[in-house]
């Protein structure tokens, strides 16, 4: 009689469909509803969990953030000057540490390069003083397009309290000529001990003291557009000249940035620290899992004695590692800029990106996949006759 009342056919399928989903919400409710006594009951020791899988998420993803910053920081300035393409002596890897390239070549390159805008680029380490007095180091950048005056000079935002500017118009020293500071610019936070600074690309060149008639790159721009075929031209370029390299700006940018990562293996270290406290996370949960199951035993056994099945405690572990990982997750959300932004007097190269963002939700996809295993790994230990051994 049971089974001629259910409805056959379509109206049957969505009488199943109906009956399916009642169950789901049955399940959840009851999970719901234990967990909600269970933490009133037994608040302390998921607090305890919730502080120690918190902490792990967040060192996880600062160190991610660090990462991440390291490596655009390894090619800030390319990246700032915006070329399309970069040409330097042949086995230069680096932004940072050019060696002189004669800028005759200019004239010789627009044969290959018709339309393009060639200009000159140095990069060198000189002294510094700030309107306080204080002595130090910057990397001087003297570009063509810097559109400042002879005496002027543009400091990165994130580094006017290393140098000490407070405002525009503000005198100091660099290599010991008297200059003047302009409005600060973006796009060039670094992690080396001398602050970036750039200058008309005249006045760069004689307080760096190159040698007549050279540069240390020579940046091609194209104000139409870059070519679909740039990267055949540049090959064509270096089997004309083998004493050079020209390479395309996303090429360059990332040797530059990859010189940095092999040179100092900082990269790998900061990476490691950020999977090592990933993985921290999930055993943490994990262990919360178990150690829920361990003290809730007898509860478990008496919800089965009553007719609940496994899935409704699975759900209840569920709920259980839910609840951590989504407080976990905001927590990391909400604390990870406040401790970029109490790092940044020693790490002002540091920031959140979406990529960073990214990562703690892919560690809190991880660590719900883990409790869900865990979950199921726990129910193992109720054998089908717990109810009568009780």
């Amino acid at each position: 009689m049971i089974a001629s009342a259910v409805p056959s056919g379509r109206r049957g399928a969505r009488w199943h469909r109906m009956a399916g989903a009642v169950l789901v919400d049955t399940r959840w409710s009851v999970a719901v509803l234990v967990f909600g006594a269970v933490l009133r009951r037994d608040g302390r020791s998921l607090w305890f969990s919730l502080g120690a899988c918190s902490i792990a998420a967040i060192v996880a993803a600062f160190q991610f953030a660090v990462y991440t910053s390291f490596l655009e920081a390894g090619a800030a300035a390319p990246r700032a000057l915006a070329a399309d393409a970069w040409i330097s002596e042949s086995g230069i890897d680096c932004f940072d540490f050019p060696t002189p390239l004669a800028d005759g070549y200019r004239g010789a390159l627009l044969a290959d390069l018709p339309g393009a805008r060639i200009e000159r680029v140095v990069v060198g380490f000189t002294a510094w003083v700030s309107p306080q007095g204080r002595r130090g180091n910057v990397a001087l950048i003297g570009s063509d397009t810097a559109g400042l005056g002879p005496q002027q000079f543009r400091a990165d935002v994130s580094d006017l309290q290393r140098l000490q500017l407070s405002r525009p118009d503000q005198e100091a020293s660099i290599g010991g000529v008297a200059v003047q500071s302009s409005a600060a610019g973006n796009g060039l936070a670094t992690f080396l001990g001398a602050p970036y600074v750039v200058m008309a690309y005249d006045t760069a060149h004689a307080i760096l003291h190159y040698p007549a008639e050279t540069a240390a790159f020579l940046t091609v721009r194209f104000p139409a557009g870059a070519p679909v075929d740039l990267a055949r031209r540049l090959a064509r370029i270096e089997a004309r000249f083998p004493e050079l390299s020209a390479r395309t700006a996303a090429d360059f940018e990332a040797r530059s940035s990859a010189y940095w990562q092999n040179k100092t293996g900082a990269g790998l270290a900061i990476l490691l620290a950020a999977v090592l406290a990933s993985l921290l996370m999930v055993l943490l949960l994990v262990n919360s899992v178990g150690r829920f199951v361990q003290r809730r035993q007898s509860d478990i056994v008496s919800m089965l004695g009553h007719g609940a099945s496994a899935g409704q405690i699975q759900a209840l572990l569920l709920a259980m590692a839910g609840s951590l990982i989504a407080a976990s997750l905001a927590l990391t959300l909400i604390c990870v800029p406040i401790v970029v932004a109490i790092a940044s007097p020693w790490l002002p190269w540091v920031t959140v990106k979406a990529m960073d963002v990214g990562f703690a939700v892919a560690i809190a996809a991880l660590c719900l996949v883990a409790s869900l295993v865990s979950a199921r790994r726990e129910l193992k230990r109720f054998p089908a006759d717990a109810i009568f051994r009780s």
